[in-house]
């Protein structure tokens, strides 16, 4: 488990989040990370994983300028090199991986992006099986049948208001937490409209250790007759909230599926989402360049939020597993840019390879390659 938090103050959180990552394609880091937790590492692998940390780099400095017609195949390449890097200096040798571990198929009725169906595949070797395993999660996907991209969007606490908004049948898995300190010890506090308020009582107890963490939820409404629960720990119910992005907690529902339960890390829920989105852009293009271009329904909102926070936090939760603490950035100025350029995916993939080759040899980053050696994406 993580131990505790470290904030640093910064007027750039992204830039110094990367600065703290690239130290780790340095060997002399890399040995004096592996001799701290015990393990032996070869060149090969201090290559790898210097090779993988900085193609990571580059293509999430190109995705940051490059719009959303291409924005995401570079989050997701980014974040597989990124992953991929963190997997190897833990594991302190390379992780064999032949493909992405899962595929999509564009459904019959297709009124949102979201709607794409994600299928999990080779359990063993599938990039995102082998990541989730260094993650300290188990669990076989490819057990759980067939999911819809909002399977993934849905669990993603930054995007759950939007992801309410934009897509009515459905709703987030996400319950928000209002903190309030008493004399009496801490109440929690989960906001709801009359009309889903069967949904939000659902939502809730389908939260993995509900009802061994919490007493029963209490109706209440404030002075502007807002509805909300009350949610008070039971003696010694345990913690199970976790917390977003602007710091607020919040509680994740499960998913049924196959008849089993299943969550989700918000890292994984990133990262499958980012493989789908990139995947249409990348094969589907007759259908994600017209979202992109005249999208009527507001879904293109939720998804250029949805990129945002995946640029900003999965190298922080990277950065949380290497170095198995939780680190925050701290900075009031900080505004994110927007920038619309329009770039061909083989340029933008050209300006990555001539800024590594300029920065390592040829032969890390051949090293760094084989993990795309029989993957789908070339």
């Amino acid at each position: 488990g993580v131990n505790s938090m470290i904030t640093y103050f910064s007027e750039n959180p992204e830039n110094d989040l990367w600065r703290e990552i690239l130290q780790y394609t340095y060997e002399a880091n890399i040995k004096r990370y592996s001799k701290k937790h015990e393990k032996e590492i070869d060149e090969d692998t201090i290559a790898c994983i210097a090779g993988s940390l900085l193609q990571a780099y580059e293509y999430y400095k190109s995705a940051k300028e490059a719009n959303l017609q291409i924005a995401p195949l570079l989050l997701y390449y980014g974040s597989t090199n990124l992953l991929y890097g963190m997997a190897n200096l833990i594991k302190g040798e390379i992780n064999h991986i032949e493909n992405h571990g899962m595929k999509i198929f564009i459904p019959d009725e297709m009124e949102f992006i979201a709607d794409t169906d994600v299928r999990f595949l080779s359990h063993e070797t599938g990039g995102v099986h082998v990541i989730a395993r260094i993650l300290g999660f188990n669990d076989d996907l490819t057990g759980f049948g067939d999911w819809k991209t909002r399977d993934f969007l849905d669990s993603i606490a930054e995007i759950s208001r939007e992801y309410n908004t934009c897509y009515e049948k459905y709703n987030s898995r996400i319950a928000m937490l209002e903190v309030i300190n008493t004399p009496e010890g801490k109440v929690e506090k989960v906001y709801f409209n009359e009309e889903n308020r069967q949904l939000t009582q659902q939502l809730l107890e389908n939260v993995t250790g509900f009802s061994k963490s919490y007493l029963h939820p209490v109706d209440s409404h404030d002075l502007s007759n807002n509805a909300f629960f009350i949610l008070r720990h039971k003696l010694n119910g345990k913690d199970i909230s976790e917390i977003s992005y602007s710091g607020q907690p919040f509680l994740r529902a499960s998913h049924t599926k196959n008849s089993k339960t299943i969550t989700l890390p918000t890292i994984l829920n990133m990262y499958i989402t980012l493989f789908s989105l990139a995947s249409l852009c990348r094969y589907y293009p007759e259908k994600w360049s017209p979202f992109v271009l005249k999208d009527t329904t507001g879904e293109r909102l939720l998804i250029e939020k949805f990129l945002f926070f995946a640029r900003r936090m999965i190298p922080n939760i990277v950065l949380n597993l290497i170095v198995n603490n939780y680190v925050q950035y701290t900075s009031k100025k900080y505004e994110p840019t927007d920038t619309v350029k329009l770039v061909g995916e083989h340029q933008v993939q050209e300006m990555v390879r001539k800024e590594i080759n300029s920065r390592m040899e040829k032969e890390a980053i051949r090293q760094s390659n084989r993990m795309f050696n029989g993957g789908g994406a070339k």
